[in-house]
């Protein structure tokens, strides 16, 4: 079977949509040696897929992955040509939307929140312009129907799909995200440090303002006001939209300059430290299409605060403490119920670990690698 993969939607930057597919392709190479695979990459994310198998081949397309419009010329104009010339059995569309005349069977991958439209009325509005989310508009229902198998990374995005839009119930099913086995292999590693002061609460996550981040500081100067805890709040995350100059002006205000660490975007191998030195981690995001974050913390044995907002439960379980995000006073409470009583800390780490043994990127390649023969051989 020759089965070309679209990573045209990844970028060195961009953080869930990077993760999934570099850690699948990652891992579909440690199983399967025997199925050709053709990587449509970019200038700017091939080192991402430096896969040495012979089964594994790149094709590098020219153009920029971030500008979209570029994007849907290729992928709507310009993959049908390569796809003919390698004879592609299945082309594997990770990126939310499908190629209309592919000529061959597709499998579409749905990773990214189906609400676009609300949030850009009621999250962000400065942070999804206005042609990306009529692209959505139109490009998504068209591409849910062209596929011949949708794979949603959550249980809420197939719930939602569904409700959005009249396709058969059979035709998608879900398929979670893994952990990066990096993670667990660091956990309780006595050189495993980082260099933010403890004790501290740790927020990471790229800083879209639906993220809430500004909330999260507003329950910190709470917490510093009520229960004058010792702790500092240390922020990672690249940020795109310029939202750490307006969390900085609130530090500012309420005299926590000093309190307050904003420690911008960490290279990928020094997170685990960050993750396993916090006293915990909370991630009050409104929009997640699944929310890998939490799981990071977890495998490194922090005790976790979460959204109760779309996926994030269904992720988290009951391994970590759930709270409105819009809710600053109940994210002030759990957070200083968590730093504060010993054993909820002690139960929550041991519900964490149990917790991240469910997400392996060993068993998502597995089960996408059983929905590429699925399509292969279904009839046409």
């Amino acid at each position: 079977m020759n089965i070309a993969i679209n990573t045209l939607s990844v970028t060195p930057q961009r953080g869930g949509a990077k993760t999934y597919l570099v850690n699948l392709v990652r891992s579909l190479a440690k199983i399967d040696n025997g199925n050709i695979y053709y990587l449509l990459v970019s200038p700017i994310n091939e080192s991402l897929f430096d896969i040495k198998q012979e089964n594994f081949k790149k094709i590098c397309l020219p153009l920029y992955s971030d500008n979209i419009i570029l994007r849907a010329l290729i992928e709507q104009f310009l993959l049908f040509f390569y796809i003919k010339k390698h004879n592609i059995d299945v082309l594997f569309s990770p990126g939310n939307f499908a190629t209309l005349f592919s000529g061959c069977k597709q499998i579409l991958v749905i990773q990214g929140p189906l609400t676009v439209r609300e949030i850009r009325g009621k999250y962000a509005p400065n942070e999804i312009s206005w042609i990306r989310m009529l692209y959505y508009d139109v490009m998504l229902p068209i591409s849910v129907k062209k596929a011949d198998k949708i794979i949603a990374v959550s249980n809420d995005i197939q719930k939602n799909l569904l409700k959005q839009i009249n396709i058969p119930g059979q035709k998608i099913l879900v398929i979670h995200e893994g952990i990066d086995s990096a993670f667990i292999e660091n956990r309780k590693n006595s050189e495993c440090k980082s260099s933010f002061q403890k004790p501290h609460i740790l927020f990471i996550s790229t800083l879209f303002k639906y993220k809430n981040a500004d909330k999260l500081l507003k329950a910190f100067v709470r917490l510093k006001n009520e229960k004058r805890i010792p702790h500092s709040l240390v922020i990672v995350g690249r940020d795109p939209k310029g939202e750490t100059e307006k969390l900085k002006k609130i530090a500012e205000r309420e005299q926590l300059s000093e309190q307050v660490i904003f420690a911008g975007a960490l290279p990928h191998n020094e997170i685990a430290a960050v993750y396993e030195n916090a006293d915990v981690f909370i991630y009050p995001s409104c929009v997640e299409s699944f929310g890998l974050p939490v799981l990071e913390a977890m495998a490194c044995g922090t005790p976790v605060i979460a959204s109760n907002r779309m996926s994030v439960p269904e992720i988290s379980g009951d391994a970590a403490l759930m709270v409105d995000p819009d809710n600053v006073r109940e994210m002030s409470e759990a957070i200083y119920r968590v730093i504060s009583d010993e054993k909820l800390r002690e139960t929550l780490v041991k519900k964490g670990y149990e917790r991240v043994r469910k997400f392996t990127w060993e068993k998502t390649a597995q089960e996408t690698l059983e929905v590429f023969r699925e399509v292969h051989g279904s009839v046409c």
